[in-house]
């Protein structure tokens, strides 16, 4: 059976079946998010995803059965079975959320877009991650975002909204002309801001990793995803920062430093699953 058969079966059998499909999916995705949690703890620290085998923080190897997603965590209670050393929740929480991004991209998008979207969400995930734990985000998974997105603009037309009814070639290269002009826009638009910004306020007011995030969301959801995910990654970066801002007083004063990669990871997100209808509802509230 050819690739191209599988997508209309398994379409099929998701319309019939989309609650095992679901939990299928889901199981899948927490396989991803393990794998996920092992990338996070070491990209920023450069050490290989790869080598050595998954080990406890005093270096003892985990076995298989105690590594299982989810469900590991919890028949050891949140403790290493060989040391007792407490196991941060950020294990099961990853494993959590891509099972629940596998699971709701399956039954919500189109199978082929959906398959790309576990690809998009995973690396989303993955650098949000890096930011909010070590304020770092590695350059491979980002650039890997950028090339990813051009390449599935070419391989699957639809992600970039083309009608099937084009000439297949006319169609490919519309959708390769979709994602550069999204990883264009994105990238002039987050330098631009950084440049004025950083003028204004006599310091860096964005990293480089914000502007290769935006170009390889652009790649995948063109230069409308892109503008979304800078300025809703900013309207959700302010709400997720609204309470701390409201606090009257604080025993010590916390960090300048806000992490922007978690925010444009949800604004794109959004409109990955829900961007056309997101455009529609704007242009209804402000009357056009």
């Amino acid at each position: 059976m050819s690739i191209g058969d599988t997508i209309p079966l398994l379409t099929l059998i998701t319309a019939l079946h989309p609650g095992i499909v679901a939990v299928c999916a889901g199981a899948i995705g927490a396989c991803v998010g393990s794998f996920l949690n092992v990338c996070i703890h070491r990209l920023p620290k450069g050490q290989s995803v790869v080598t050595p085998s998954s080990r406890c923080a005093c270096g003892e190897p985990i076995p298989f059965w105690l590594n299982l997603p989810l469900l590991g965590w919890v028949i050891l209670r949140g403790k290493a079975n060989c040391c007792g050393a407490k196991i941060s929740v950020r294990y099961p929480v990853i494993e959590l959320l891509t099972a629940l991004a596998f699971a709701a991209a399956i039954v919500y998008l189109p199978t082929s877009k959906a398959l790309i979207g576990w690809v998009f969400l995973s690396l989303l995930i993955l650098l949000s991650a890096c930011d909010l734990e070590e304020m770092l985000v590695p350059d491979a998974p980002n650039f890997a975002l950028v090339g990813l997105g051009l390449a599935f603009s070419i391989l699957t037309p639809s992600l970039q909204g083309e009608s099937s009814e084009l000439v297949d070639l006319t169609n490919r290269l519309h959708a390769l002309s979709d994602s550069l002009f999204g990883i264009a826009v994105g990238t002039a638009t987050v330098w631009w801001i950084r440049t004025i910004a950083t003028a204004v306020m006599g310091q860096e007011a964005m990293g480089e990793a914000d502007i290769i995030l935006c170009a390889g969301v652009g790649a995948f959801c063109g230069w409308q995803g892109a503008l979304f995910c800078l300025f809703g990654g900013a309207v959700i970066g302010v709400i997720l920062k609204l309470p701390s801002l409201l606090r009257i007083s604080s025993p010590r004063k916390g960090s300048e430093s806000v992490p922007f990669v978690p925010s444009m990871a949800i604004a794109a997100t959004l409109w990955f699953f829900k961007g056309p209808v997101l455009v529609s509802a704007w242009f209804e509230w402000v009357g056009y």
